[in-house]
């Protein structure tokens, strides 16, 4: 016997019947705010995200730029003279160049106008630094012969520590020495009694008796030639030599003609980043001219480099000088005043302050210390007033570094 199938009510009909339209819509705009809400969230979180992480890169920046500049003031001096002006081991019947004689361990002066408009109307006034030493080796190197030339050579012994150093013997040929001997840095002779001359590298030969090539002037002085008693004794046997560098820390504006590859740095950014400044290492040559290729790019964002110093009166105690009076012995060797002189710094105090790359606070935050040095938290960008928003969060290193080189000079 067939049975019939259930017949459904309309009241399970009800039951089971789908969504409505307009419910259908409604759930579509709430799902839809829910996801604008998500959406908003997210985008403020990655962009808070992102503002944080550009301050800890603000603050990485001033970590490296400042830890490289103190290794390389610790090392001013080295193997090097205090003050070429007045140092008694120099043989002084030389006639030097008029920059190269002023070579010192450490001069420093105003970074040259114009100054970035942030940093004017912040009231920064950020300076500049050159050192010099032997910063490219660590090594002095044995001499074999001086031949009088024309041109002057130096030639040096192969197998000695320095020389070793360098990778010479393994690799006996000019470009092994010219990484340490390049053309137109400085070469510190040193003879038997400890008595200095410096002259200019022209070039260099390698092969079975490396050679420095030095150019004409400033030229060597002979002892038999002079009436100082003062040069090199013969043929320069037992005398050794040492490469010098002249290292200069510079706020500078990488947006110009002249230093295109930094260009991509600048686009897209606020009104503010055509005039940012970035500190820069660099080397120069004996007229004072920067070698081509040696700059580099060491803290982005910099707004203030300065230093103060703590020098020895005599035999006394160290006397801390301010930084408005840090040229009276940190100035041009030779128009200081007698007991002053590059030869009495015996440290050099400096703080690094870096800004962040977006000026994103409102308000003004400054604090009053004791210490030489700024005391901003924070710097306006805006071009008139240091009062008006918006402000860029300052961060700001600072350390006290000994130059061991000259501890112990008294003169």
């Amino acid at each position: 016997m067939m049975r019939r199938p259930p017949q459904t009510t309309r009241a399970q009909r009800r039951g089971a019947r789908g969504f409505t339209l307009v419910e259908l819509m409604v759930a579509m705009v709430g799902g839809l705010f829910v996801s604008m809400a998500v959406f908003a969230i997210a985008k403020h979180s990655s962009s808070f995200s992102m503002r944080q992480s550009r301050v800890a890169d603000a603050t990485l920046q001033n970590v490296v730029g400042f830890e490289r500049l103190r290794a390389d003031i610790s090392r001013a001096g080295f193997l090097s003279t205090p003050n070429m002006v007045d140092d008694p081991a120099l043989c002084r019947g030389v006639v030097y160049p008029a920059w190269l004689r002023r070579m010192a361990s450490i001069y420093i002066e105003p970074v040259p106008a114009p100054l970035s408009t942030e940093m004017t109307v912040n009231g920064f006034a950020p300076q500049r630094v050159v050192l010099a030493g032997s910063y490219a080796s660590g090594n002095q190197f044995a001499v074999r012969e001086i031949v009088p030339g024309p041109p002057v050579q130096v030639v040096l012994q192969p197998n000695r520590l320095g020389m070793a150093e360098i990778g010479y013997p393994d690799a006996p040929v000019a470009s092994t020495l010219s990484r340490v001997f390049a053309t137109g840095r400085a070469l510190r002779l040193v003879d038997r009694s400890g008595r200095i001359q410096f002259a200019q590298i022209a070039g260099v030969t390698g092969g079975a008796n490396p050679a420095i090539t030095l150019a004409v002037n400033p030229a060597l002085q002979f002892r038999s030639g002079s009436g100082v008693g003062c040069g090199i004794d013969g043929l320069g046997v037992g005398m050794v030599v040492n490469v010098v560098n002249i290292i200069r820390y510079d706020l500078r504006n990488l947006n110009v003609s002249t230093e295109p590859s930094y260009a991509p740095m600048f686009r897209g950014g606020p009104s503010y980043e055509a005039t940012r400044r970035e500190l820069i290492r660099e080397e120069l040559d004996l007229a004072g001219n920067p070698f081509p290729d040696t700059m580099e790019l060491i803290s982005e964002y910099a707004v203030d480099l300065g230093f103060s110093l703590l020098v020895s009166q005599g035999n006394t105690a160290l006397v801390a000088v301010d930084p408005a009076n840090v040229p009276a012995y940190a100035g041009v060797p030779g128009t200081l005043a007698a007991g002053q002189g590059p030869q009495r710094i015996r440290a050099v105090r400096f703080w690094l302050s870096t800004r962040s790359q977006e000026a994103d606070r409102t308000a003004q935050v400054d604090y009053t210390g004791a210490v030489p040095g700024p005391t901003h938290l924070r710097m306006s960008m805006d071009p008139t007033s240091p009062d008006l928003p918006p402000f860029a969060r300052v961060r700001t290193l600072q350390t006290t570094v000994p130059l061991n080189n000259q501890a112990t000079v008294v003169w």
